[in-house]
């Protein structure tokens, strides 16, 4: 056996060795390299406070007192990558003393519903739902009193944010039993 022979094979498992490491390494440091993205990406919606959709619905002036007023406005919607508008409808109706912002879909199966002036109601013809003025439930299936969007009145205008709440009661109004009648609190 030659001396150089030894050598030689003792040498190459070292060699080899430290380009087994550096192979893993570079790898591992690809896969991190694409895992924090990732991670990040799908990790990220814990992390981040949704944002309300505020939307300027005119000015405070022209809605009626008493009485309902159906509003159409346009909003953008953000659908993954695509951005797009899209009208959207809220009842206002507005008092001396607070201005109630509903959304327009019947709490028992979110159909549309409209206002019935002559009747003096907010009326749901899928299944014969009935609100009050209030938002209150009169009659009908709907299980609790109209949905409402947060609003707010700034420099003569109103502004909603389009995240509905349930209405626990709007202002000092709260529902009777069943949602049956307003009563003052």
């Amino acid at each position: 056996m030659d001396a150089g022979e030894g050598k030689a094979s003792h040498e190459e498992p070292g060699r080899r060795a430290f380009f087994a490491r550096l192979f893993w390494s570079g790898i591992a440091l690809v896969s991190a390299g694409l895992a924090i993205p990732v991670g990040g990406y799908f990790l990220s919606p814990l992390f981040v406070k949704p944002k309300g959709h505020e939307v300027d619905l005119g000015e405070l002036e022209s809605f009626p007192l008493g009485e309902p007023k159906r509003i159409e406005f346009a909003m953008r919607q953000r659908e993954g990558w695509i951005t797009r508008a899209v009208r959207a409808i809220a009842w206002v109706v507005r008092q001396k003393d607070r201005v109630v912002v509903f959304d327009p879909h019947c709490t028992h199966l979110g159909c549309a519903y409209h206002w019935d002036p002559a009747a003096d109601r907010f009326f749901c013809p899928c299944h014969g739902g009935v609100f009050s003025i209030n938002g209150c439930v009169k009659a009908g299936p709907p299980p609790r009193p109209l949905d409402i969007y947060p609003s707010t009145v700034r420099n003569g205008r109103l502004y909603a944010d389009l995240s509905p709440v349930r209405n626990v009661g709007v202002g000092t109004w709260r529902c009777g039993a069943h949602g049956n009648r307003p009563s003052k609190v």
